[in-house]
């Protein structure tokens, strides 16, 4: 008897493993080569790490993290709700004679689920640094959200900086930068 009762269990547990082992594990996908991106408002001057149109490769990570090349660039939302501050992965800037800007970048869920509410800056003039932080919402109603990542960049004007350098930071892990300004 001990048999005909262990067989239907034996028989349970290689169906389920046979199942689990046919959906288990990551598959191979290749990493698609990222090509130059132009990032708008960055178009030269001094930088903490780059600007303009950059090549595969040419940007320096200051976090040495992940490449974070080909980015979504987004632009703010009115009306969302449950706004909230989002972690920041890379942060760069350049200023130039008619002012400075910063290209943030950070990955998120889609929109309408996931969008850019608006970018907080706290600048402080006297001591030459500025706080970025990125604050996201969600739009109203009732929406089905996927559970997919995207990466998604955003540029933000910090107006006239005064001659020095400046240490621009964000909310999250990019750490911050140096930005000399003439």
């Amino acid at each position: 008897m001990t048999t005909r009762r262990a067989l239907p269990a034996l028989l349970a547990v290689l169906v389920l493993g046979a199942c689990s082992a046919a959906g288990a594990g990551p598959t191979s996908v290749p990493t698609p080569e990222p090509t130059p991106t132009e990032v708008p408002g960055l178009g030269g001057g001094s930088s903490g790490s780059g600007g303009g149109v950059v090549p595969p490769g040419g940007i320096v990570d200051p976090g040495g993290g992940v490449d974070l090349g080909n980015a979504t660039v987004v632009t703010p939302t009115a009306g969302l709700m449950d706004q909230h501050p989002v972690g920041v992965e890379r942060v760069r800037a350049t200023a130039d004679a008619t002012g400075a800007s910063a290209e943030l970048r950070w990955w998120s869920g889609v929109a309408p689920c996931n969008a850019l509410d608006s970018v907080r800056v706290d600048r402080d003039d006297a001591a030459r640094t500025i706080k970025l932080t990125v604050i996201e919402g969600s739009g109203r109603g009732d929406v089905a959200c996927i559970d997919i990542a995207q990466l998604k960049a955003t540029v933000v004007d910090l107006g006239v900086l005064a001659p020095g350098t400046w240490t621009i930071s964000a909310e999250g892990a990019a750490p911050a930068i140096s930005l000399d300004v003439s």
